[in-house]
């Protein structure tokens, strides 16, 4: 079983949070995955050897979902200095390591910095290049990654993650840079954009750290058993023959295929085991402001973030169908200090497992999941705010459980009326699934930018404008874009279950003091308003332009 954590450390590059994965039982194994990816790349390595060894897969600095160093270059050496951190969080005394590509000059850098730390280093896919490739990559490869206004930014993303397996280095689209191999499946191209759409402008600079390190005096000086490998088609097979006079503790190997590549990595990792593992350390908050953490639920785990606070009644922020916590998580900052502040990613969205079968995905079941965590967070008393399919998640927990709900806000409540719920079900969040040419990227793109600009966006009339500033920052929607990236499926899944939902006789059944807000500009202010007027117990406010303001609202509410 795989189980997923965050640590928070404290050291040499101040408070941050690394996110990692864990498996298995034996020896302590460390395993570095390539760039712009997280460990979730080794997913099917882990699987296969968990009967082997505890396996930790870190998230590396700036990837997945692990805080940057704060630094704009750092050479190879840097990270591995930040994996030791890491070990020396988890009390790795001694383990063996293994890296694949980026990750391979890590093991390599890592074992050099602790050789009395690592019993065994396993390098797949050791980049070694000459002074005039490495100047042309450093050029060419780490372009920035710039959010443009149109969303066009995506679909350049998207040709150089096809590229990538078609060419390399990828932007040198010539005969010469052809990879004689299978273009990579259009599954595995949308999995590559989400990790490196996590990972934003920052991927450059683990990047950069593999092309500028220097594998053959670290090689030459190394004191712990080695094998650097690598197997067609990888085009760093061919760098190998630069690896010239290793130490005579490291072994060269082109190897037929990946599955003996893998295999070779496998029997020196037996041959030198690593230490015993302790048990995962509970995730500490961050000294201020939000800090992540996963909570276990049957089945799985969801993300939460949250935010401390000396005392108060937790305040729990519910994201929407398309959203996901760590969209909530700074319009939390205004109550730091004020009250403890939670937002957790509903199953399937965000972060979380992907706990429901299609078929389950009711507003319900969501509430069911949700309680679970809290129930695991030990947290018996909480008022509630949720958006959209989130306020609806929410009026469940306070239906199902309404001593632990004392105060509940709906915000931008879904429209309930039935003259208009069925066409909002079919066309509201578009059936989509990743296309070959990235198509569906756009799509997302201009949905999420016409929702600030109509009602229902999909229309776009006249008729339907929004009077308001246009709420069309492009780095706001790429955030939001992102969020639909991870959650295809579920978003449709959970809109629809919103559409489904009976708010209005749900309400009515509702003892809990209960807030309907909006800003003045919403379509769903209207909403509220009808909804107050058939529950006049219920207060009604609007709420300021900016969603950033909201926070201070929803607390004077729960405060009273």
């Amino acid at each position: 079983m795989v189980t997923r954590h965050f640590v928070t450390l404290d050291g040499h590059w101040g408070p941050r949070q690394v996110h990692y994965r864990r498996a298995g039982q034996g020896p302590a194994l460390l395993m570095l995955h390539q760039s712009p990816k997280s460990s979730a790349d080794l997913l099917p390595l882990i699987h296969a050897w968990q009967s082997q060894f505890t396996i930790i897969a870190p998230d590396s600095p700036g990837f997945g979902l692990s805080d940057p160093l704060g630094l704009a270059h750092a050479p190879m050496e840097t990270f591995a200095a930040a994996a030791l951190e890491l070990a020396d969080a988890l009390g790795l005394k001694r383990f063996g390591v293994f890296g694949f590509h980026t990750g391979a000059s890590m093991a390599v850098a890592l074992s050099r910095l602790a050789p009395e730390r690592v019993t065994a280093c396993t390098a797949n896919g050791l980049v070694s290049l000459t002074a005039e490739e490495r100047a042309d990559i450093l050029s060419h490869y780490l372009p920035p990654l710039e959010i443009l206004a149109d969303g066009s930014h995506l679909t350049s993303l998207w040709n150089r993650m096809r590229d990538q397996s078609v060419f390399f280095p990828w932007y040198d689209r010539t005969l010469e840079a052809r990879l004689d191999l299978d273009p990579a499946p259009t599954e595995a191209v949308q999995d590559s954009l989400v990790e490196l759409l996590r990972a934003g402008d920052h991927y450059r600079v683990g990047y950069r750290a593999a092309f500028t390190f220097e594998p053959v005096p670290a090689l030459q000086a190394m004191t712990v058993p080695t094998l650097v490998t690598a197997a067609p088609p990888d085009p760093l097979v061919g760098q190998l023959e630069r690896l010239r006079d290793p130490a005579a503790c490291v072994q060269i190997r082109v190897t037929p295929d990946a599955n003996a590549a893998n295999a070779a990595c496998l029997a020196l990792l037996q041959q030198h085991p690593g230490g015993p593992v302790p048990p995962p350390p509970e995730t500490a908050p961050l000294p201020s402001g939000p800090w992540q953490s996963m909570v276990a639920v049957p089945g799985g785990q969801l993300r939460a973030y949250r935010v401390d606070a000396p005392s108060g009644r937790p305040l729990l922020l519910q994201h929407d169908a398309t959203g996901s916590a760590g969209l909530l998580a700074p319009r939390a900052a205004p109550l730091a200090g004020r009250r403890p502040v939670l937002a957790i990613d509903l199953a399937g969205h965000g972060e979380s497992d992907a706990l429901l079968a299609a078929e389950e995905v009711t507003i319900e079941r969501h509430r069911e999941v949700l309680a679970a965590a809290l129930e695991t967070l030990g947290i018996a008393e909480l008022d509630a705010c949720g958006f959209g399919a989130g306020a609806l998640v929410a009026l469940e927990l306070a239906r199902a459980a309404p001593r632990q709900v004392h105060r509940l806000v709906l915000a931008e409540p879904p429209d309930s009326d039935p003259a208009r719920v069925a066409e909002l079900r079919e066309h509201g969040v578009p059936a989509w699934t990743p296309q070959w040419h990235g198509g569906h990227l756009l799509l997302c793109w201009h949905m999420v930018r016409d929702q600030a600009l109509f009602s229902p966006w999909y229309r776009r009339r006249r008729a339907g404008i929004v009077w308001q500033p246009p709420q069309i920052d492009p780095v706001a929607i790429h955030a939001r874009v992102l969020e639909l990236q991870k959650a295809p499926q579920m978003s449709r899944l959970t809109w629809q279950a919103q559409c489904d939902y009976p708010l209005g006789e749900r309400l009515r059944d509702l003892r809990a003091p209960v807030l309907l807000c909006a800003p003045r500009w919403s379509p769903a202010r209207a909403h509220a308003e009808a909804l107050q007027l058939a529950r006049p117990e219920c207060a009604f406010q609007v709420l300021p332009d900016a969603p950033s303001d909201w926070a201070p609202a929803f607390a004077e509410f729960c405060d009273r």
